[in-house]
């Protein structure tokens, strides 16, 4: 299908440094293409992807930073996703462009009829099929944050409610013969409702609207676009997203080794082969491993707690490796035998990199 709907620079009302804000970029035509069937179903595109979109810029003495249609898909995504609202009740949604009867599909329904899905992963609102390609459709989901953008986490007790969910997710999950083989920061969100009230831009995400910066919560000024700290927002709800690269099967005796070289974080994955099958579950908890090295252990101090659990997890031997069940039943022994004083105690980020790189190492958790 051919994009269509390209912007030309309008070199007449702009200096050269501006001209790219005015381009639709990557999937941006297409969307702007599909923005008038799309708010015939309900959801209205940004201003930026309407088919009578003129940029703030061409006002004068506007500059880009100034203007939220200047922010392309680009800057974040480069694919198939964009930010919407549902006209009916204005619900922030998220759109994702897939194919028709792909296993995404398949399983993204499968979890929409379960009763129990909505607990642990993102589960579809409505599936649209596209108006002139009966092979791709539109997925509509409800916009999340990515589980480790700000604000961070500041104590124990806030990561180990976070583990203990993915987790919990992750044996779901299993439980159901799905194997997600893509598990990372990007693919597990937050309902960020309580944190950031207000709401944040999709692309901005560190700010309300594209333009004016989330400031730390302040009882004298609830007027400003804030963020509260996962403490003050109460207990969150985590969840597991993107089943593009997953695999489902019908039963547990119908399971079957895959093959398959793929995922974020692919190079540290063993086994991984386009050609020797292997066990796509046990992937899944190396790569719970791998996201809790590099992306916790690596980046904080104060949760040694976790490196028994993730030892095992990084076990190069997949048949040595805890299963979902297993690992949770570990972390929930782990906190089990902590005190309130201990789960309440601040966890802070490392920026000393190199001395937490050889931390980890004495502890058998080498990040290289």
């Amino acid at each position: 299908m051919k994009a269509s709907g390209f912007r030309k620079p309008l070199r007449s009302k702009l200096g050269c440094d501006h001209l790219e804000y005015t381009r639709l970029v990557y999937d941006e035509p297409d969307w702007m293409r599909y923005q008038p069937f799309l708010e015939e179903r309900g959801y209205m595109l940004r201003p930026r992807y309407r088919p009578d979109w003129v940029p703030q810029m061409l006002t004068p003495g506007k500059i880009p930073l100034e203007c939220e249609d200047a922010i392309s898909s680009k800057v974040r995504f480069g694919g198939p996703v964009l930010d919407a609202t549902r006209i009916s009740d204005g619900a922030q949604v998220v759109l994702k462009m897939v194919r028709t009867g792909s296993m995404e599909v398949h399983i993204s329904e499968l979890l929409a009829r379960h009763p129990g899905a909505k607990k642990h992963a993102m589960t579809v609102l409505e599936i649209i099929p596209m108006p002139d390609d009966i092979k791709r459709s539109f997925l509509v989901m409800p916009r999340m944050r990515v589980c480790n953008r700000k604000p961070d986490f500041r104590t124990v007790r806030e990561f180990a409610e976070f583990l203990q969910q993915v987790l919990e997710g992750l044996v779901f999950l299993h439980n159901q013969n799905i194997a997600h083989r893509d598990i990372c920061p990007n693919n597990i969100v937050v309902d960020a409702s309580p944190m950031i009230p207000g709401g944040f831009h999709f692309v901005k995400e560190n700010t309300s609207d594209g333009v004016h910066p989330l400031k730390a919560s302040n009882p004298d000024d609830p007027t400003s676009p804030s963020i509260k700290t996962r403490t003050e927002a109460g207990p969150l709800n985590y969840y597991l997203i993107d089943f593009g690269l997953s695999t489902w099967y019908p039963s547990f005796e119908t399971r079957a080794l895959v093959t398959g070289y793929f995922g974020q974080r692919a190079k540290r994955i063993p086994e991984l082969s386009r050609t020797i099958p292997y066990d796509a579950f046990k992937v899944d908890m190396r790569l719970l491993g791998e996201m809790l090295r590099k992306d916790f252990l690596r980046r904080y101090n104060g949760l040694d707690f976790v490196i028994p659990l993730t030892r095992r997890l990084l076990r190069d031997s997949p048949a040595r490796r805890p299963d979902a069940a297993k690992a949770l039943a570990q972390f929930l022994r782990l906190v089990g035998q902590m005190s309130e004083e201990q789960l309440n105690q601040p966890i802070k980020r490392s920026f000393r990199l190199q001395r937490r790189k050889f931390s980890l190492f004495v502890r058998g958790l080498a990040l290289i």
